[in-house]
């Protein structure tokens, strides 16, 4: 559901927290469902987990934990946190644990009166339920559109193009990859985020807002914010280097151009290829003539990591009304539901 705009990503096997994806601790080609009673909620970014206890035959009792999306992707759907409450008996539908353990990650949940609602949905989508967002007002609306001005508005997710298969990777690159263990290494469950480039990579909004002679690019997923600085006299050369970089933008028409270096971001993406300090990250974001989509392209050069310059591409559309929502992470163990 967070590679510079890869597809591929990890899931920590529950009840860790988990990741993008749900490929690696589920069996996607192996769906069930799980009927009990809720007795936890941890409703809090990046994932939901819903855990549930059902009685077995033998009359033993079993713990299930569940784990969906993400709190920001379903209130979109208009589903809030009290959708469910402890007590309640729900039907969860979903993948399976591939380590035969009594998780699962969950498409749906089906309250106590029939009631079908997805709870990721991205997966839920591809079964056919409907996910249509929740509508958005028309003041909200017409607010964004007397406020959008060319590049600077907010930006939803439409597509990315650029398999990990067709990347150049160089043999070390891969090998490295190969060592990364995704229960031990990832930093996202420690709700770390990622650096340049792979912050790029989400299904959330972004936002361009004009600060004069700089950018500032808000990212809600993580509550992420890039500086880019347009001045002339702006220089990466005295920089320190941080997990974003240091991003200097020129502009071609409508085009903004960003080149970013100073990297220290460790991954280039979230299933452990390793990057170096000296990667450069070349990005274009293309307007089109109606303002309504964002094109974006974008070059990755790192000799320790590609054999030649990688590229890839996606685009954004615009949505008026849509807004930034906090992300604030936080781990189940943590301080929230």
């Amino acid at each position: 559901m967070r590679t510079v705009l890869l597809v591929l990503a990890l899931t920590a096997a529950a009840p860790l927290l988990a990741h993008h994806a749900v490929g690696v601790a589920y069996d996607t080609e192996n769906l069930g469902t799980v009927e009990g009673t809720v007795v936890d909620v941890f409703w809090r970014n990046p994932h939901v987990v819903v855990s549930i206890e059902r009685t077995l035959e033998n009359g033993e009792l079993e713990v299930w934990e569940a784990e969906s999306g993400s709190t920001n992707a379903l209130e979109r759907l208009g589903i809030e946190r009290d959708i469910v409450q402890i007590g309640d008996r729900v039907a969860l539908m979903g993948a399976l644990s591939r380590r035969g353990l009594t998780t699962m990650a969950a498409y749906t949940m089906t309250l106590a009166d029939g009631t079908e609602v997805p709870l990721w949905p991205q997966r839920a989508a591809r079964l056919g339920r409907d996910v249509t967002p929740a509508p958005i007002s028309e003041a909200a609306r017409e607010q964004s559109s007397q406020e959008a001005e060319g590049i600077f508005r907010i930006w939803s997710r439409t597509s990315v193009t650029g398999l990990q298969s067709t990347l150049p990777f160089t043999e070390a690159a891969v090998a490295a990859r190969d060592d990364f263990d995704p229960l031990a290494d990832d930093p996202a469950l420690l709700c770390i985020p990622p650096g340049m480039p792979g912050m790029m990579n989400n299904p959330y909004p972004i936002e361009f807002v004009d600060q004069g002679d700089r950018i500032l690019l808000r990212l809600e997923e993580w509550d992420g914010e890039r500086v880019i600085h347009l001045s002339a006299d702006a220089s990466a050369a005295d920089q320190p280097p941080s997990h974003v970089g240091f991003s200097m933008g020129r502009w071609e028409g409508d085009t903004l151009i960003v080149n970013t270096t100073r990297i220290s971001e460790s991954f280039f993406d979230d299933v452990g290829t390793p990057q170096s300090e000296n990667v450069e990250v070349v990005e274009r974001f293309e307007l089109s003539e109606n303002s309504d989509r964002l094109d974006y392209h974008v070059t990755v050069t790192d000799p320790g990591t590609f054999t030649e310059p990688a590229t890839l591409t996606g685009a954004w559309h615009w949505n008026p009304g849509e807004e930034i929502k906090p992300f604030q992470c936080a781990l189940p163990d943590g301080d929230g539901e």
